[in-house]
């Protein structure tokens, strides 16, 4: 009886923490992955929890350290006998979620299904689902790093990076209203005789005139902008651009709202872009013979501001392809990546004499020589998309460097997910 109490008791306590979701993200696009065995299926946002489900399951080679303690059992008579590899796998409970390059950090909560801090055998081809929970990540941050532990010897932590989730700001109910100030009404004689029965009164009683006046609500909304200047990042001078801007998502995106635009004044190189609908937009700064740069952006209840320096188009010109994505560990792109691309084979079709390099890189993470081809096959596989759309391949060099270039001391996440870039240099106009 005993025994039926407790497993009714567990069984209700997970279905509280799983109970109230309020988004889902299947299969969530991942920037990169420390270990290829684990998977994450899907992750779930309660009123109090990230639930984070994932999955093991080793495609490591036979005789593989990645996780592995193999050892000997002693035979009668001397000698010994090697046991079969397996994997072991844990989850380790000082792991954290960070959130904006580590602004914010949430704290793990439990795990089920595989033990915390010691490790579980995993024999070759068996697949391991776990569940773990975090605190919930506040409303509007949309990516996320789950950093578990630091690789040691023969063990390889579940550290993901660039976790992208659904998780729209949170509505603000009442942030359009202004309370209005009361106003202490005078004491008056009544002007007519009080009704004692529905519609008799005094003749000449005019009840619209005599009822106080209520006050009214003002509910013109906060007057909120994006707002900034557009220079030019060589001579730091104010250009005059275009600003392009769009909204992503939020309480009133439909998913395919229609770009729209406003133009830098001259010569000060000001911008102002009145929003009237809160949520994440997509700004991108664009000026002839200038690289366009492009930013994601989060208006709520106050203005943001934004400036842009572009890089103009000559010899020697260096910059960060910032929306590249590839699958994690690996050289496809992703169709995320196809309108940065776009616009630079556009960028290229303008100026058809242009010869550029690009340039791969990655973090410290792994081994040197994996990671100087899997960045050689990155910028390979961007140059590729480039000639499908019609730029000839003499116009584009390419080169991995792997973690050989950093631009940072690749300690912190953050500064790891720096370092792992896709840079075009330009060799000539």
């Amino acid at each position: 009886m005993k025994f039926k109490l407790f497993t009714l008791f567990l069984l209700l306590l997970v279905t509280g923490l799983r109970a109230q979701v309020q988004y889902t993200t299947e299969s969530p696009r991942i920037d990169d992955i420390n270990d290829e065995d684990v998977t994450i299926k899907r992750i779930e946002l309660t009123d109090r929890y990230t639930i984070i489900y994932m999955k093991f399951e080793s495609h490591a080679k036979p005789g593989s350290q990645r996780r592995s303690w193999p050892f000997a059992i002693p035979q009668p008579g001397g000698g010994s006998m090697q046991m079969e590899s397996t994997n072991n796998i844990g989850f380790q409970p000082t792991s954290r979620l960070y959130v904006n390059q580590g602004e914010r950090s949430y704290k793990f909560i439990r795990v089920e299904n595989i033990p915390e801090e010691t490790r579980r055998p995993v024999r070759p081809g068996e697949r391991v689902d776990f569940v773990a929970y975090f605190e919930r990540i506040d409303p509007g941050y949309t990516t996320f790093d789950l950093y578990e532990c630091r690789d040691r010897d023969r063990y390889v932590c579940f550290n993901f990076w660039g976790v992208h989730i659904i998780n729209p700001p949170k509505k603000e109910r009442y942030s359009q209203r202004k309370t209005p100030t009361p106003v202490p009404a005078k004491p008056q004689q009544p002007r007519y005789k009080p009704r004692t029965t529905p519609g008799i009164g005094t003749p000449d009683e005019n009840p619209k005139s005599n009822e106080p006046a209520q006050p009214q609500e003002d509910q013109t909304p906060v007057a909120v902008a994006i707002n900034g200047v557009t220079r030019d990042a060589k001579t730091k001078q104010p250009l005059v651009a275009t600003v392009t801007y769009r909204l992503l998502s939020g309480a009133e995106a439909s998913g395919d709202d229609p770009a729209d635009s406003v133009q830098s004044n001259s010569p000060s190189g000001n911008y102002k872009i009145a929003i009237d609908r809160r949520g994440v937009y997509v700004v991108t700064a664009s000026a002839r013979g200038y690289f366009s740069q492009s930013d994601t952006l989060v208006t709520n209840r106050i203005d943001v501001a934004r400036d842009f320096n572009l890089v103009p188009i000559e010899a020697g010109a260096k910059v960060t392809l910032k929306n590249i994505y590839f699958n994690v560990s690996r050289y496809d792109l992703k169709p995320e990546s196809y309108p940065e691309l776009d616009r630079l084979a556009t960028m290229m079709q303008s100026n058809p004499t242009m010869q550029i390099r690009l340039e791969g890189h990655t973090d410290t993470v792994g081994e040197f020589d994996a990671n100087v081809e899997l960045s050689r096959n990155r910028v390979n596989e961007v140059k590729r998309y480039l000639i499908s759309k019609g730029i000839t391949a003499s116009r584009i060099e390419t080169v991995g460097y792997g973690p050989s270039r950093p631009i940072n001391t690749n300690k912190t996440l953050k500064e790891r997910a720096e370092n792992r870039r896709v840079e075009m240099v330009v060799v000539k106009v």
